[in-house]
């Protein structure tokens, strides 16, 4: 039974919206949201008023991305700034504002995970594991050479002809599979993200 949610520290801790191909992510803190839909990270303060999320005009990074991405976050800003009603139950989150309802579910804590900032190149690179496949090129610095990376980030699903800076939580991984890495990450932020042309 999805409930009307009187306490905005309910809300807290990440959401990511359920069966989408580009899904929202918010981040309730601390009497703020951060939300991203595609492109741009939207963040500043809300309320919660009548079971309504009600969002002081929220700010945005300003970055140049694909005109698709773009108009996700546009559509974003426009719902949340249509004060839309909220209903929780247990990890399943509905916001609904006129006749669009968006659902979302209650990522696990990121709470104890190490922080590490890692850019993403644009485009994978072939690369052979237990059987060929296209890896992820990352680095930690600008200076650095590219180096392939065995395996996913959990939460981040990159874009081709798009590189990126992240925000990672890395994990340590208790007795790992032997074809398996011992640490694993996770995407807490997209701090930034260029369409890089060929």
């Amino acid at each position: 039974m999805n409930k009307p949610v009187a306490k905005l520290t309910a809300l807290d801790g990440q959401w990511k919206q359920d069966a989408a191909e580009h899904p929202i992510t918010l981040s309730f803190k601390d009497g703020g949201v951060s939300a991203r839909a595609g492109c741009n990270g939207m963040f500043g303060p809300v309320s919660l008023e009548d079971g309504k999320l009600v969002s002081k005009q929220l700010a945005s990074t300003l970055m140049m991305c694909a005109p698709e991405a773009m108009e996700r976050d546009r559509a974003l800003a426009a719902f949340l700034a249509a004060k839309p009603a909220v209903q929780l139950n247990g990890d399943k989150l509905m916001l609904q504002a006129g006749d669009k309802t968006l659902s979302f579910e209650r990522q696990p804590s990121l709470e104890g995970g190490v922080t590490r900032f890692v850019y993403v190149a644009a485009e994978r690179k072939p690369c052979t594991g237990v059987a060929p496949m296209h890896c992820l090129q990352i680095r930690e610095s600008k200076d650095q050479p590219w180096q392939l990376h065995y395996g996913e980030i959990e939460g981040f699903k990159p874009e081709p002809g798009i590189a990126y800076r992240l925000r990672l939580k890395e994990f340590k991984v208790a007795n790992p599979p032997a074809d398996a890495s011992s640490i694993r990450w996770v995407l807490d932020m997209v701090v930034e993200q260029e369409v890089v042309s060929k």
